[in-house]
């Protein structure tokens, strides 16, 4: 193994850190990238010292061949450990050239004041900082600046995959980073990476157990912005996690499973739905809906019967679906009845544009006066003008039951992001979240698996989601999906037949 040792003082200041240790391989060997961008530049030299000096004065190479002869010279941002390998050659002529990269050329200048690293070649001035960081396509890996690296590479830290390639390292149910992954980006949204979950609440291995720590078949969860979790259990609980803490509070304990959850930012209160108590049950004041705490098994103005999707708006309003009347109604703040805003008024399940069957959760444009739909047995969304004709526009699904990409099968909760541009679907029967843009044809999967199948246990449905801390959380009726729910910078699924709840 040769080496050779550059400091092209000619070309910068005498106290320019611009130099490179190289070593050779044996001839009729060459450089084999594993992608093709990772050829920077190709041109013709006369030796190999003028080749080695080339890719020297390119700060982003770190590695060429050269052939002498057809005086080829390929410069390379690469390594020989984790983006390509040293492989034989059809030329005797050709070797491969590596520039030796090691902490001691990091030591003395990363996250250093910006005059260290002037003209050096290894880190570059950041300026939001004024200190040396790494440069473009590199990451800091606790001794110096490595390669970032491509899709399902396996990485150990969060920037350590290609973010111009929009990846970002991904973990495990229990925490721990895997593999880089491609990132969802909302144009109003943090990017979120969505391929692996993490397991945040309930047990990663699917077990349920009713006690504490784990849970069972979750219905719905809602988050605040402490990043406090709130979960709807089949144990008849309403239970809360704290941010970092597998161990929850139980908050209250039903006669029945609570169903759907939605956190209310203004008042910190917790709005949920006991199905099969046909009523809602607002946490910690102990009030419910409809305020006698009496509902009947039939559809009427006076109470809920079999309440789904839930949410409030800024003034206290609370619309509310209901899965049996196949409607959606307004209570305002202390009444005593509510009033039909979507649906059939006589509770008639439909398919038309005025009607809704089995609706489940919903999602608020207040701005806008919109309300989004669940239409769950439609396998579609709706979206109607509050105070409006009542005629509903599709805006998802709608294309009859099936995993196809234009098609739902059994949504039970929404999210409307904060562009409103796009709207996030738990597509439950399909045991996937679908990203679908406002007016587009199809959706896409985010999370989940695009053909529909489910992995653990039984019929996997995905649960319940919640984006982006607006207390908006999804629902689900027939206890086989819930939904989602998020903070600013990630999903959080409520995954009922594994019995957790994922981020």
């Amino acid at each position: 193994m040769l080496s050779i040792w550059f400091i092209l003082s000619s070309v910068f200041p005498i106290h320019a850190v611009y130099q490179s240790t190289i070593t050779f391989s044996s001839t009729g060997k060459e450089f084999q990238p594993r992608y093709s961008l990772q050829l920077l530049t190709t041109q013709t030299t006369q030796t190999v010292t003028l080749c080695s000096a080339a890719c020297n004065q390119l700060s982003s190479c770190r590695l060429f061949d050269y052939d002498s002869f057809s005086q080829r010279c390929r410069l390379f941002e690469g390594d020989t450990t984790t983006t390509g390998s040293i492989i034989s050659s059809s030329s005797l002529t050709s070797l491969v050239g590596t520039v030796i990269i090691s902490s001691t050329l990091y030591s003395a200048i990363h996250s250093q004041t910006c005059q260290l690293c002037q003209q050096n070649r290894y880190e570059t001035c950041a300026m939001n900082t004024s200190t040396c960081q790494c440069p473009l396509h590199t990451y800091w890996d606790g001794s110096l600046c490595a390669l970032q690296l491509f899709e399902n590479d396996t990485c150990v830290q969060r920037d350590a995959c290609r973010s111009d390639l929009n990846l970002t390292c991904t973990q495990d149910c229990y925490g721990r980073f895997i593999k880089c992954v491609s990132i969802l980006m909302d144009s109003a949204t943090p990017a979120l990476g969505l391929r692996f979950g993490i397991t945040v609440a309930g047990a990663c291995n699917g077990s349920s157990t009713t006690n504490q720590t784990t849970l069972v078949s979750q219905s719905d969860i809602t988050i605040d912005g402490r990043n406090t979790i709130y979960v709807g259990d089949n144990s008849n609980q309403l239970m809360s996690f704290a941010p970092n803490n597998r161990t929850a509070q139980v908050l209250q304990t039903f006669m029945s499973w609570p169903a759907f959850l939605y956190y209310d930012n203004r008042t910190s209160r917790v709005y949920v739905t006991v199905l099969l108590l046909h009523l809602i049950y607002i946490w910690p004041t102990n009030r419910t809906i409809p305020p006698n705490g009496l509902s009947y098994s039939n559809c009427s103005m006076n109470w809920v019967y079999a309440p789904s999707g839930i949410v409030v708006d800024s003034v206290g309003n609370v619309y509310i679906s209901s899965f049996s009347c196949n409607w959606i109604m307004k209570w305002t703040p202390n009444a005593t009845n509510g009033t039909v805003v979507a649906g059939s008024p006589l509770g008639y399940c439909g398919s038309d544009s005025q009607s809704l069957c089995a609706p489940s959760n919903l999602a608020l444009d207040e701005a806008n006066s919109l309300l989004y739909v669940a239409d769950r047995y439609n396998d579609r969304v709706q979206r109607f003008i509050l105070n409006g004709s009542g005629i509903g526009i599709t805006v998802a699904g709608g294309n009859g039951q099936g995993i196809a990409q234009n098609q739902l099968n059994r949504p039970t909760d929404i999210y409307l992001s904060k562009s409103k541009n796009e709207i996030y679907i738990a597509d439950s029967a399909n045991n996937r979240i679908q990203k679908w843009v406002i007016n587009a044809t199809v959706g896409t999967t985010v999370a989940g698996s695009p053909n529909g199948t489910s992995v653990g246990r039984g019929n996997h449905y995905v649960q319940r989601f919640v984006l982006n801390g607006s207390g908006k959380d999804g629902t689900v009726a027939d206890r086989n999906t819930r939904g989602f729910a998020n903070n600013p910078t990630d999903i959080y699924i409520a995954d009922y037949w594994n019995n957790r709840v994922q981020k």
